[in-house]
């Protein structure tokens, strides 16, 4: 039976986006494959959606798993309807080569199902929000992070070394820089405020946010493929409010020092904690995916 469960957020038009206290409430789950937690933390609404598929089909994909964040960026249209159908997108993708599978193209296809999504999301989509989005497709011999903003996904060692991870499309890259100056766009920053595109957005890639030129802001996904080894013992994908205070190889020393004694979303719990200490006014979640 497949296993399957979407966490939606709301967001709120009010200029005033924090609280004055936070809320640490936490909606926390998981099992011994996976765990999961989100917290809504100083800003007045939890804007996160997630979604994971184990298995990702019965059928030809019986042995992958998909799990799936996205954060809203302005408005919710956007990410509430990407969560409701990337997952049938995809697999409509990958169903389409059935049992000739060249695990080498999966790249390219799905980079293509994200630029596909996104342009039939303009047509539904009523508002000028958008998301960005990190992902995680696990097979028995290869994992895939599909990355598309500032959202990160990591690959870890049991002794909390990170083996892999995904690269934040943010105006500080100069990769994205020279791409975003090709495309006609720009790069600005106001006083006291962070690099813009457009004046606008403080990442470079997004689904969605359709008032902007789509070559300056594509919904192009990058995707670290990783061949699975023993060396692998968890996949961690998470949201900005974990990456802005705490970076990659603290993340990864957390997890693994904890994972003997502590369920997954204990140590998601505690995560979020030790996030809150080191001041992250952002929304929290993560998935940590266990692999042996």
């Amino acid at each position: 039976m497949s296993e399957k469960n979407e966490i939606n957020g709301s967001n709120s038009s009010s200029n005033n986006l924090y609280l004055d206290k936070p809320c640490t409430k936490k909606e926390l789950y998981g099992n011994e494959l996976f765990g999961f937690g989100s917290m809504q933390g100083w800003r007045k609404t939890n804007e996160d959606f997630s979604k994971y598929l184990i298995p990702f089909d019965n059928y030809l994909w019986k042995d992958w798993a998909f799990f799936l964040y996205l954060m809203v960026i302005m408005e919710s249209e956007t990410a509430k309807n990407a969560a409701n159908i990337i997952d049938k997108y995809l697999l409509e993708s990958l169903n389409k080569i059935q049992s000739n599978i060249d695990y080498n193209r999966l790249n390219d296809i799905i980079k293509r199902t994200f630029s596909e999504l996104d342009k039939h999301l303009r047509g539904i989509v009523h508002d000028d929000s958008g998301s960005v989005c990190i992902a995680s497709l696990i097979g028995p011999n290869d994992i895939y992070l599909i990355n598309i903003g500032e959202s990160r996904g990591i690959i870890i060692s049991k002794d909390g070394q990170v083996l892999s991870s995904t690269k934040d499309h943010k105006p500080t890259v100069r990769k994205e820089q020279q791409r975003i100056r090709r495309a006609g766009g720009q790069i600005t920053k106001a006083t006291n405020d962070v690099l813009r595109v457009e004046n606008q957005l403080a990442m470079t890639r997004a689904l969605g946010d359709y008032s902007l030129d789509k070559h300056i802001i594509p919904a192009l996904p990058d995707i670290i493929q990783y061949r699975r080894d023993s060396s692998a013992s968890f996949v961690i994908i998470a949201s900005d409010g974990i990456w802005d205070v705490i970076n990659n190889e603290q993340v990864a020393l957390f997890v693994s020092q904890r994972a003997s004694n502590k369920s997954l979303s204990e140590i998601i719990s505690d995560l979020f904690d030790k996030c809150l200490q080191e001041e992250s006014s952002d929304n929290m979640t993560a998935f940590i995916i266990k692999l042996d």
